[in-house]
C-alpha cells in the first residue's frame, strides 16, 4: 500500500509506504470533515498561521514595501487599529489567535472544520484538503495583485503584487501525525510485516515488531 502526499501542483512531496494484505477501501480512514485526521489537518493550519508559515517549513515573507504603502493603511483603518504586526499577515483581526475573528474568511477556511469553505473531500482512497476561498490560490502561489486608486479622480492606480505565502505545505508535524494514524490502521489490519517506509521501519524495530507506537 502506497500513500503519496501531493501539493497543489500534484507533485509528490512525501511517500509513506508499507505492505498490507488486501488494503481495500481506505475512505473510512480519512473520514469526513469532522474526523480525527481532518481535525489534525485543521490544527496544523492553525499552527501555520500562528507561526506565519514556519511550522510547515516555509516562513512567509514579511510585508513588502508596496504592501506597507498601499495595503496596510487600508487594513489599519478597516480594523480600527494603529498597529499591524508581522504576525498579522493573512489575518483579519486586531489581535489574532487560534480562534477566528468575526470578519475573517481565509484563516477559518483552513483552520476551522465547520467553516463552509473548509475543504476535506474524500475521493475513494484519496482526500483533498485546502480552502475554497477563491483568492487563497493567489497567496499560495504568489500570483495576482491588489489594485487600488491613489487619487480621487481615479487617474492614479497602484498595483500591489501578491507575495508567495504557501498555505498547503504539509509540514513535519502533520506528516508525523499521519504516520502515526497510518501505523495504527496498519496494525489493526494485520500489517506487521513488509514495512518499507524508513520511519515505519525504525519504529517497528524499536517497538518489538509493533506498529503505531
Amino acid at each position: 500500500m502506497f500513500l503519496t502526499l501531493k501539493n497543489n501542483a500534484q507533485d509528490g512531496v512525501e511517500a509513506l509506504e508499507l505492505a498490507i494484505r488486501n488494503a481495500g477501501d481506505w475512505s473510512k480512514f480519512w473520514g469526513n470533515r469532522n474526523s480525527p485526521l481532518s481535525r489534525v489537518w485543521a490544527r496544523s493550519r492553525q499552527e501555520m498561521f500562528m507561526t506565519q508559515g514556519a511550522s510547515t517549513g516555509s516562513t512567509w515573507p514579511r510585508y513588502t514595501y508596496a504592501e506597507k504603502k498601499y495595503w496596510l493603511p487600508i487594513k489599519r483603518w478597516a480594523l480600527g487599529t494603529k498597529r499591524i504586526e508581522a504576525r498579522h499577515i493573512l489575518r483579519w483581526e486586531k489581535s489574532p489567535g487560534r480562534a477566528a475573528g468575526s470578519g475573517e474568511r481565509l484563516y477559518p477556511s483552513f483552520a476551522m472544520v465547520n467553516h463552509p469553505e473548509y475543504v476535506w473531500e474524500v475521493r475513494g482512497n484519496s482526500v483533498v484538503m485546502g480552502s475554497a476561498v477563491p483568492y487563497a490560490a493567489n497567496h499560495n502561489s504568489g500570483t495576482g495583485a491588489y489594485v487600488r486608486r491613489t487619487s480621487r479622480n481615479q487617474k492614479g492606480v497602484a498595483s500591489v503584487p501578491t507575495p508567495k505565502r504557501p498555505l498547503v505545505n504539509f509540514g513535519e508535524p502533520f506528516i508525523a501525525d499521519l504516520r502515526y494514524a497510518l501505523g495504527v490502521q496498519a496494525s489493526a489490519m494485520g500489517g506487521k510485516v513488509g514495512i518499507l517506509d524508513s520511519e515505519f521501519a525504525r519504529r517497528f524495530a524499536l517497538n518489538g515488531g509493533k506498529i503505531g507506537l
